[in-house]
């Protein structure tokens, strides 16, 4: 093969394409990772509040809302649709307010969720309100949740403190600067969990092939193009093939195991223009 196509196949096919499947699989890893891994103080029965710290966590714990009525829910979310089957839902209608989260060491997170900025990323259970199909999901007293958000110190205007400048404090978990406040049943964090298991095994996977092509078949292309060596400067026919089938083989197969084992499934909710 020429030079040009040579370093085509290698940089390009063998370089770019299948680096940024790497990238990817990394990339997907890590988010499910952060949407699965609960802080470490709201682990454990027996941490202290001292331990802890400002900033993202995923926490986990009982809902405790001492205002509320017995059956009535800190968050609702309910997406109304149309009377008919190609009916697209139309807007989200959410209803929250703020509640105590109690960690199983029994220190309490005042959570404050936010409008527009509060996320339930949960099961939806169909229903129907006033006549009219709806799917919904509620969040009420009694209720163990996972929810992830910013975890800040900050001054508790329910308590007093012990002095005029001593204002009483207390751990208020609100929507990140970038993002929502996102609540989730275990069984999502579960699946979160296997999510980050499945694409850190393939970004190994994809790295190790990527490892293999260039300190394999495409060493001696590498190796003249720094000019540590003296050769044709280009790759024969059966390597660029190889590299075309195996690059392609790898990121089609990932991509199509990625979508085939998602435990979720993609809701689009279009929104009806105005006349």
């Amino acid at each position: 093969m020429g030079f040009v196509a040579s370093l085509f196949i290698v940089y390009g096919v063998a370089g770019v394409v299948l680096g940024v499947a790497v990238a990817i699989a990394i990339g997907r890893c890590l988010h499910h990772r952060r949407r699965s891994q609960i802080a470490a103080y709201a682990r454990s029965p027996s941490a202290s509040p001292g331990a802890i710290r400002e900033g993202f966590a995923l926490l986990r714990g009982e809902v405790s809302a001492e205002d509320a009525a017995p059956g009535e829910p800190v968050i609702a979310v309910e997406i109304p649709c149309g009377g008919h089957a190609s009916a697209a839902p139309s807007a989200w209608q959410t209803r929250a307010r703020a509640f105590s989260l109690r960690l199983p060491s029994g220190a309490a997170v005042r959570v404050e969720p936010t409008s527009g900025r509060l996320s339930l990323d949960t099961t939806f259970v169909p229903t129907r309100r006033g006549g009219a199909p709806a799917y919904v999901s509620e969040v009420r007293p009694g209720d163990t949740i996972y929810i992830a958000g910013s975890v800040r110190r900050e001054i508790d205007a329910s308590a007093a403190g012990s002095g005029y400048r001593d204002a009483a404090r207390a751990w208020v978990l609100r929507a990140p600067a970038h993002g929502s406040l996102c609540v989730a049943s275990e069984t999502v964090i579960a699946h979160h969990a296997q999510r980050a298991r499945f694409h850190r095994a393939w970004a190994l996977a994809l790295g190790g092939a990527l490892a293999a092509l260039h300190l394999g078949p495409f060493r001696a292309f590498h190796a003249s193009v720094l000019g540590t060596v003296e050769s044709a400067g280009s790759i024969d026919i059966g390597s660029a093939a190889l590299a075309l089938f195996f690059v392609g083989a790898a990121a089609l197969t990932y991509r199509t195991l990625a979508e085939q084992t998602s435990p979720w499934i993609e809701l689009r909710v279009d929104r009806s223009r105005a006349a």
